[in-house]
């Protein structure tokens, strides 16, 4: 591992070694709280197997949150450094998204983080080490370090992210014109539904992450940590759209984030059962599917 410091910023950056289903365009504008919405295709329209190719360049930033803050910092702390199928968690994560087609480097970005994470041995990932800060704040930093057009923000706590849904987002990320959001949405539209999903990310567009660094703060603060939450009511207007998660996902009984004890038995259990460690979504869900008690205990807990 390379250490790289910048004491002038006060930062430190760390070198280690089906068609696309109905997508929601929302415009927001808060001066008139103006909110529009189009639906082009059927939300039940299969993904895609063939995937498009991007004319643009994409990162993924793996959010590990402000140490400087109780919550986030905590459940990092607790969950880093173990291991899932012989792998750290943010290790598992962070290859399950070099496995991307169209994200070409992966960074482990958080604030204030204690030296035992940041020597914890991240592989093959750039590490970015902020002061206190905004999550925007810390994307944007692992934006102007790449030059990248589109950041893919993942929560540390994802270890069954998935690579073909993240493509898929960003497949519709750089053929859409003035864009500057990308995400998946349930059919009900609950943004929570998603954080306990935890198989996606969200995609924005490098200079859209700007804009909101320079109203940092005039962020609102959200219960949930979602960068189109924040989009909505930020000032100034952004095009947001969104895909429908594919239809077997979009459930209640599905959880497969890391936000507790419970949860990380889940990860165990399903890390040993699947056939084989890059499992995709499909094969996860048909194991949750299959087994009515840990399909119950999931319920239990997104409720």
């Amino acid at each position: 591992m390379r250490l790289i410091s910048k004491k002038q910023q006060n930062k430190s950056l760390v070198r280690a070694g089906p068609p696309l289903a109905a997508s929601v365009i929302l415009e927001t504008k808060r001066g008139s709280h103006e909110i529009s919405s189009r639906i082009p295709v059927s939300a039940s329209a299969k993904m895609e197997k063939a995937m498009p190719t991007a004319t643009t360049t994409a990162i993924a930033a793996i959010d590990l949150g402000n140490f400087s803050t109780p919550g986030s910092s905590q459940l990092a702390a607790r969950f880093t450094s173990r291991k899932l199928q012989g792998q750290t968690l943010i290790n598992r994560i962070a290859r399950r998204l070099s496995e991307c087609q169209l994200v070409e480097r992966v960074f482990v970005v958080g604030a204030g983080m204690p030296a035992k994470i940041l020597t914890s041995g991240f592989s093959d990932v750039d590490c970015i080490d902020l002061p206190a800060s905004h999550v925007c704040e810390r994307l944007c930093e692992a934006a102007d370090a790449s030059n990248a057009d589109w950041v893919v923000y993942v929560p540390a706590n994802r270890p069954f992210i998935d690579p073909t849904l993240i493509d898929q987002m960003l497949a519709k990320a750089t053929r859409t014109v003035s864009c500057d959001y990308v995400g998946y949405r349930t059919g009900n539209g609950d943004p929570l539904a998603l954080d306990k999903l935890g198989l996606t990310g969200e995609a924005c567009h490098a200079d859209t992450l700007r804009r909101l660094r320079r109203n940092v703060d005039r962020l609102v603060d959200q219960p949930v940590g979602s960068l189109a939450a924040w989009l909505m009511t930020a000032p100034g207007a952004y095009q947001l759209n969104f895909i429908p998660v594919p239809e077997k996902l979009d459930r209640r009984d599905l959880r497969f984030s890391i936000e507790s004890e419970a949860d990380w038995d889940d990860a165990v259990v399903l890390g040993e059962t699947m056939q084989e460690a890059d499992s995709q979504w499909q094969e996860l869900a048909l194991l949750v599917l299959a087994n009515a008690n840990l399909r119950d205990s999931m319920a239990r807990r997104n409720a």
